[in-house]
């Protein structure tokens, strides 16, 4: 999902490196090398491997001598966590020895920090932070009398410039402790410095609470915090649900126009055929491709890319489906809604794309309403949990 991020604001496509495992199907090397990623090899890969990536750092050098962007993660792994890992020494090597070849024209790496709301739920907000570049050229005295010297401050350089970009977690004892504070308190820290819902402020709260906690929390907040995890997780509910619950009449509210569409589609058949038109032409969001991708993929880290490839490559087939079905048909059946024939076909793949942009805030608002009318009742059926969920959640405010 990272290169997709970087994809909407490169201003040139770029050429991405990728770990090397995921190329051993000779299907899936064909598409990652057509959507311009290289495999890079790691130590895990074995120690007879690692000498392909000369061929790979030969070929990353050419893209850059060429005029365009290489992107790759300078960690050269992932994992699940809101934390920056070591750096492997592969995008300096390639860094240096590509400025030796410009000369006086300048090379940059430019520090880039993503953040996920959410790793693996769709539609979740995204927060792309772009950093100030750094010049390779003031380290190239240095290259030519040490390499290894300069390769390390271009690392620590870097490190330096991504920390205050994304979230870094750096406690890996207190991890989830740490991180159920920054989701729980952050709607309360927004209040605090007057500040909108926005994931950009979000973000910015959660490296706040994070700061303020790491390597410093203490045990009574612990206690809590984890007590608070532990009836979250009896009563099923997201932790961020209670701290950033709707009213009770925002709730009610809000069900209003989905009880009108509801009800217009059962008594009101314009209504009903528009609402079936429209779930016809892209029923894509509704399918529940996540519970597949947990089944097949074991690795969390590329479930949320396989979900977007499945959900991607089914909405290009199902929009060439349905143009064709509409076009075909459209002179038949739909002569008495618009006399435009086979033009129906390119109504229907228009729509396709109308409501795949709508798509994300629809189920948001959805998922959003289920979460909010799942806490009433729950207030219901099980306030007392819902009580001391509520009074822990007070008290590490109060902190």
């Amino acid at each position: 999902m990272e290169p997709l991020a970087v994809l909407n604001f490169a201003p040139k496509p770029p050429v991405f490196l990728a770990r090397a495992d995921i190329f051993e199907n000779p299907t899936i090397r064909a598409i990652l090398t057509f959507l311009k990623i290289l495999p890079v090899y790691r130590i895990r890969d074995g120690q007879s491997n690692l000498a392909k990536n000369n061929d790979i750092f030969d070929r990353s050098r050419n893209v850059l001598l060429d005029g365009f962007p290489l992107c790759l993660m300078a960690e050269g792994r992932h994992n699940n966590r809101h934390h920056l890992l070591p750096f492997g020494k592969g995008m300096f090597r390639i860094a240096g020895e590509t400025q030796v070849k410009l000369g006086d024209h300048p090379l940059y790496i430019v520090p880039t920090g993503i953040d996920f709301d959410e790793y693996e739920r769709p539609y979740s907000n995204l927060v792309v932070n772009i950093g100030k570049p750094i010049a390779i050229q003031p380290f190239m005295e240095e290259y030519r009398d040490n390499e290894p010297v300069a390769l390390n401050k271009m690392r620590d350089t870097l490190h330096d410039a991504l920390l205050p970009m994304m979230h870094d977690i750096r406690d890996e004892e207190h991890y989830e402790e740490i991180f159920t504070l920054c989701n729980i308190l952050n709607r309360e820290m927004r209040h605090r410095n007057g500040l909108k819902n926005t994931a950009w402020n979000r973000f910015r709260m959660r490296q706040e609470i994070s700061r303020k906690f790491d390597g410093t929390i203490d045990g009574e907040t612990l206690e809590k915090t984890r007590k608070y995890q532990q009836l979250c997780r009896a009563l099923r509910l997201r932790e961020r649900t209670i701290p950033d619950h709707w009213s009770l009449p925002v709730t009610l509210l809000s069900l209003l126009p989905l009880a009108a569409l509801v009800a217009g589609a059962i008594l009101i058949p314009p209504v009903r055929w528009i609402v079936f038109f429209w779930l016809l032409c892209y029923p894509i969001p509704f399918l529940p491709t996540h519970l597949l991708v947990r089944r097949m993929i074991k690795d969390p880290q590329f479930r949320s890319s396989v979900n977007f490839g499945i959900r991607f490559l089914l909405s290009i087939l199902y929009a060439i489906v349905i143009g064709i079905v509409m076009a075909a048909c459209g002179g038949a059946w739909m002569r008495n809604i618009a006399d435009i024939g086979a033009w129906w076909g390119l109504v229907a793949v228009a729509l396709v794309h109308v409501e795949a942009i709508l798509a994300g805030p629809t189920v948001n608002a959805l998922k959003a309403i289920g979460r909010n009318l799942r806490y009433w009742w729950l207030r219901i059926v099980k306030s007392k949990q819902i009580k001391s969920a509520t009074e822990l959640l007070n008290n590490l405010k109060s902190l």
